[in-house]
Protein backbone atom coordinates (compact mmCIF):
# COMPACT_ATOMS: atom_id res chain seq x y z
CA UNK A 1 0.00 0.00 0.00
CA UNK A 2 1.28 3.46 -0.98
CA UNK A 3 1.00 6.01 1.76
CA UNK A 4 -0.34 9.42 0.79
CA UNK A 5 2.06 12.20 1.63
CA UNK A 6 0.41 14.90 3.71
CA UNK A 7 0.91 18.47 2.56
CA UNK A 8 2.29 20.69 5.26
CA UNK A 9 -0.15 23.47 6.34
CA UNK A 10 2.82 25.83 6.49
CA UNK A 11 3.68 25.06 2.86
CA UNK A 12 0.08 25.66 1.76
CA UNK A 13 0.01 28.98 3.59
CA UNK A 14 3.32 30.00 2.02
CA UNK A 15 2.04 29.17 -1.48
CA UNK A 16 -1.15 31.16 -0.89
CA UNK A 17 0.79 34.17 0.33
CA UNK A 18 3.15 33.92 -2.64
CA UNK A 19 0.22 33.81 -5.06
CA UNK A 20 -1.35 36.88 -3.44
CA UNK A 21 1.96 38.75 -3.61
CA UNK A 22 2.35 37.94 -7.31
CA UNK A 23 -1.20 39.05 -8.10
CA UNK A 24 -0.80 42.29 -6.17
CA UNK A 25 2.50 42.94 -7.88
CA UNK A 26 0.96 42.49 -11.31
CA UNK A 27 -1.91 44.86 -10.64
CA UNK A 28 0.31 47.39 -8.88
CA UNK A 29 2.70 47.61 -11.80
CA UNK A 30 0.03 47.46 -14.50
CA UNK A 31 -0.80 50.81 -16.08
CA UNK A 32 -3.99 52.38 -14.80
CA UNK A 33 -6.95 52.70 -17.11
CA UNK A 34 -6.51 56.13 -18.64
CA UNK A 35 -9.58 58.33 -18.42
CA UNK A 36 -9.38 60.61 -21.43
CA UNK A 37 -13.13 60.94 -21.94
CA UNK A 38 -14.60 64.43 -22.33
CA UNK A 39 -17.57 66.43 -23.53
CA UNK A 40 -16.06 69.92 -23.73
CA UNK A 41 -12.52 71.36 -23.72
CA UNK A 42 -13.02 72.36 -20.08
CA UNK A 43 -13.14 68.66 -19.12
CA UNK A 44 -9.49 68.19 -20.14
CA UNK A 45 -6.33 69.28 -18.33
CA UNK A 46 -2.61 68.54 -18.61
CA UNK A 47 -1.24 65.94 -16.18
CA UNK A 48 2.49 65.63 -15.53
CA UNK A 49 5.51 67.28 -17.08
CA UNK A 50 7.87 66.56 -19.95
CA UNK A 51 9.90 63.54 -18.84
CA UNK A 52 7.09 61.80 -16.95
CA UNK A 53 6.14 58.54 -18.65
CA UNK A 54 2.44 59.20 -18.24
CA UNK A 55 2.24 62.90 -19.10
CA UNK A 56 -0.55 64.12 -21.35
CA UNK A 57 -4.17 65.21 -21.38
CA UNK A 58 -6.75 63.49 -19.18
CA UNK A 59 -10.18 64.18 -17.75
CA UNK A 60 -9.88 66.76 -14.95
CA UNK A 61 -11.56 64.33 -12.50
CA UNK A 62 -9.10 61.50 -13.23
CA UNK A 63 -8.01 60.31 -9.78
CA UNK A 64 -5.75 57.35 -10.62
CA UNK A 65 -3.06 59.27 -12.53
CA UNK A 66 0.58 58.71 -11.55
CA UNK A 67 3.77 60.08 -13.17
CA UNK A 68 4.89 56.54 -14.06
CA UNK A 69 8.61 57.06 -13.59
CA UNK A 70 11.04 58.90 -15.85
CA UNK A 71 11.14 58.45 -19.60
CA UNK A 72 10.62 60.49 -22.75
CA UNK A 73 7.22 62.16 -22.84
CA UNK A 74 6.53 65.60 -24.28
CA UNK A 75 3.86 67.34 -22.22
CA UNK A 76 1.37 69.35 -24.28
CA UNK A 77 0.87 73.09 -23.85
CA UNK A 78 -2.86 72.66 -23.32
CA UNK A 79 -5.73 70.27 -24.05
CA UNK A 80 -8.88 70.12 -26.13
CA UNK A 81 -11.74 67.67 -26.51
CA UNK A 82 -11.76 65.95 -29.91
CA UNK A 83 -14.54 63.46 -30.64
CA UNK A 84 -15.00 62.77 -26.92
CA UNK A 85 -11.28 62.22 -26.23
CA UNK A 86 -8.85 64.61 -24.50
CA UNK A 87 -6.09 65.48 -26.97
CA UNK A 88 -2.93 67.50 -26.41
CA UNK A 89 -2.15 70.83 -28.07
CA UNK A 90 1.58 71.10 -28.70
CA UNK A 91 1.82 74.45 -30.46
CA UNK A 92 0.05 77.78 -30.12
CA UNK A 93 -1.70 78.70 -33.35
CA UNK A 94 -4.81 80.56 -32.20
CA UNK A 95 -6.16 82.90 -29.54
CA UNK A 96 -7.77 79.97 -27.75
CA UNK A 97 -4.49 78.01 -27.70
CA UNK A 98 -2.68 81.06 -26.37
CA UNK A 99 -5.14 81.49 -23.49
CA UNK A 100 -5.11 77.76 -22.61
CA UNK A 101 -1.32 77.85 -22.49
CA UNK A 102 -1.61 80.31 -19.58
CA UNK A 103 -0.53 83.46 -21.41
CA UNK A 104 -1.86 86.86 -20.30
CA UNK A 105 -4.83 88.48 -22.05
CA UNK A 106 -4.41 92.12 -22.99
CA UNK A 107 -7.05 94.68 -22.07
CA UNK A 108 -8.54 95.36 -25.48
CA UNK A 109 -11.61 94.53 -27.55
CA UNK A 110 -11.38 92.16 -29.23
CA UNK A 111 -9.07 90.64 -26.61
CA UNK A 112 -5.46 89.89 -27.53
CA UNK A 113 -3.14 87.22 -26.14
CA UNK A 114 0.67 87.26 -26.37
CA UNK A 115 2.73 84.07 -26.65
CA UNK A 116 6.43 84.81 -26.98
CA UNK A 117 6.76 87.29 -29.83
CA UNK A 118 3.38 86.39 -31.32
CA UNK A 119 0.09 88.15 -30.64
CA UNK A 120 -3.23 86.38 -31.26
CA UNK A 121 -6.57 88.19 -31.53
CA UNK A 122 -9.88 86.55 -30.70
CA UNK A 123 -12.22 86.03 -33.66
CA UNK A 124 -14.73 88.84 -33.95
CA UNK A 125 -17.40 90.15 -36.30
CA UNK A 126 -17.52 93.82 -37.30
CA UNK A 127 -20.44 95.72 -38.72
CA UNK A 128 -20.43 99.29 -40.01
CA UNK A 129 -23.64 101.33 -39.91
CA UNK A 130 -24.05 105.11 -40.22
CA UNK A 131 -20.34 105.65 -39.57
CA UNK A 132 -20.56 103.52 -36.44
CA UNK A 133 -18.59 100.31 -36.05
CA UNK A 134 -20.05 97.49 -33.96
CA UNK A 135 -17.75 94.65 -32.84
CA UNK A 136 -18.67 91.33 -31.22
CA UNK A 137 -16.29 88.48 -30.36
CA UNK A 138 -17.26 84.86 -30.94
CA UNK A 139 -17.09 84.08 -27.21
CA UNK A 140 -19.51 86.93 -26.44
CA UNK A 141 -21.73 85.84 -29.33
CA UNK A 142 -21.95 82.34 -27.87
CA UNK A 143 -22.82 83.78 -24.45
CA UNK A 144 -25.67 85.75 -26.03
CA UNK A 145 -26.79 82.65 -27.93
CA UNK A 146 -26.68 80.53 -24.78
CA UNK A 147 -29.07 82.90 -23.00
CA UNK A 148 -31.48 82.89 -25.94
CA UNK A 149 -33.71 80.28 -27.56
CA UNK A 150 -30.59 78.87 -29.26
CA UNK A 151 -29.37 77.17 -26.09
CA UNK A 152 -25.92 75.58 -25.86
CA UNK A 153 -25.86 72.99 -28.64
CA UNK A 154 -23.17 74.74 -30.68
CA UNK A 155 -21.06 73.17 -33.39
CA UNK A 156 -17.49 74.36 -33.95
CA UNK A 157 -18.44 76.01 -37.25
CA UNK A 158 -19.62 79.60 -37.61
CA UNK A 159 -19.38 82.54 -40.01
CA UNK A 160 -19.56 86.31 -39.73
CA UNK A 161 -21.78 88.08 -42.26
CA UNK A 162 -20.35 91.60 -42.32
CA UNK A 163 -23.06 92.81 -44.72
CA UNK A 164 -25.92 91.98 -42.34
CA UNK A 165 -23.92 92.34 -39.13
CA UNK A 166 -24.70 88.85 -37.89
CA UNK A 167 -22.90 85.79 -36.56
CA UNK A 168 -24.22 82.46 -37.87
CA UNK A 169 -23.32 79.71 -35.40
CA UNK A 170 -24.23 76.21 -36.55
CA UNK A 171 -26.37 74.27 -34.07
CA UNK A 172 -26.24 70.56 -33.31
CA UNK A 173 -30.02 70.08 -33.45
CA UNK A 174 -31.68 67.46 -35.62
CA UNK A 175 -34.76 68.38 -37.64
CA UNK A 176 -35.62 66.72 -40.94
CA UNK A 177 -34.72 68.88 -43.91
CA UNK A 178 -33.15 71.60 -41.77
CA UNK A 179 -29.68 72.91 -41.02
CA UNK A 180 -30.26 75.17 -38.00
CA UNK A 181 -28.03 78.06 -36.97
CA UNK A 182 -28.14 80.60 -34.20
CA UNK A 183 -28.13 84.10 -35.70
CA UNK A 184 -26.62 86.71 -33.36
CA UNK A 185 -27.05 90.37 -34.24
CA UNK A 186 -23.77 92.26 -33.73
CA UNK A 187 -25.50 95.62 -33.22
CA UNK A 188 -28.47 94.70 -31.01
CA UNK A 189 -26.79 91.65 -29.42
CA UNK A 190 -29.94 89.60 -29.77
CA UNK A 191 -30.11 86.00 -31.00
CA UNK A 192 -32.64 83.69 -32.62
CA UNK A 193 -32.71 80.31 -34.35
CA UNK A 194 -32.84 80.21 -38.14
CA UNK A 195 -33.82 76.67 -39.10
CA UNK A 196 -32.71 77.00 -42.74
CA UNK A 197 -35.16 74.31 -43.85
CA UNK A 198 -35.74 73.12 -47.40
CA UNK A 199 -38.89 71.50 -48.79
CA UNK A 200 -42.14 70.95 -46.93
CA UNK A 201 -41.79 70.51 -43.18
CA UNK A 202 -44.63 68.95 -41.23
Amino acid sequence: MVKKRKTSPILVLALVLLAIAIILGIYTNAPAIQDKSCITDEDCIVFGETGDCNCGCFNKDYQAWTPGGKCFCAAPISCKCVNGICEGVFEVSSFEDCVKAGNPIMESYPPKCKHGDEIFVEDSCQYEKDENIFVLTISDAKKIAFDSECGDKFKDTYICNEFTGTYWIDLDIEKTGCNPACVVNVETREAEVNWRCTGLIE
